[in-house]
């Protein structure tokens, strides 16, 4: 079974349609769905406390962390499933998603899983898929978006988390020190089951800082780090 981690920032305008697609996916997979409001200004509160009294797999906690990490973190910390799986609130997840990817990966003893994404223009409502197979020496700089995938939570505690000390990022160094691990089984699924929604309030906008960021974080999780293992 899997525990099914929200975070949401004063996504409240979205939550209610990312839980949906959830709760469309099939119930017997689902170990709960923890909803994480990280200092929200808006109806995140409300729209998470309705589905808390309808659903008695949603767990909520409301913390004022202003951190993508920490907030993940403290999700996952809490979580009860040995299988995470990170969904943005102001994203979907298609109705096989669970089910087709939680397979693949059993079926392939799987560690952690990828796959494509379903890009959805909020404003022209168009929607295209973008392949994210990822093989070689490419691995090192392009990596899945940080939601969307399903990965053992014993990978996160291995790795010590993500970093709380970055606030772009944390996706990719996680991402790294992954696969700097030669025992744990990285696949890619060739399905397009995670809907990233693409609207003016995404968080990753400053693209200078995103990629100064990136720099650091290469350098500090690959080869050119005499402390560092690659596979």
């Amino acid at each position: 079974m899997i525990s099914v981690i929200i975070i949401s920032h004063n996504y409240g305008k979205y939550l209610q349609d990312c839980i949906n697609s959830v709760l469309n996916n099939d119930p017997e997979l689902i170990k709960e769905i923890i909803i994480l409001n990280d200092a929200s200004s808006d109806n995140t509160d409300e729209v998470s406390k309705k589905n808390l009294r309808n659903n008695k797999k949603i767990k909520y906690f409301s913390q004022n962390f202003f951190s993508l990490p920490k907030s993940i973190n403290f999700s996952i910390k809490n979580s009860s499933s040995p299988w995470i799986t990170k969904i943005d609130a102001d994203d979907l997840i298609e109705p096989f998603f669970l089910k087709k990817f939680f397979n693949y990966a059993n079926q392939n003893n799987l560690d952690y899983v990828y796959g494509n994404l379903l890009i959805k223009d909020e404003v022209k409502n168009i929607s295209f898929t973008k392949i994210q197979e990822i093989y070689g020496i490419k691995k090192y700089f392009n990596y899945p978006v940080g939601s969307g995938n399903i990965f053992k939570k014993k990978i996160w505690e291995d790795v010590g988390g993500f970093n709380e000390n970055i606030y772009y990022q944390d996706d990719y160094d996680f991402w790294l020190k992954i696969i700097k691990n030669k025992n744990f089984k990285i696949g890619y699924f060739n399905e397009a089951g995670y809907i990233y929604r693409k609207h003016k309030k995404n968080m990753s906008k400053n693209k200078i800082k995103k990629n100064l960021t990136k720099i650091k974080v290469f350098f500090s999780n690959t080869l050119f780090n005499k402390n560092t293992k690659t596979r």
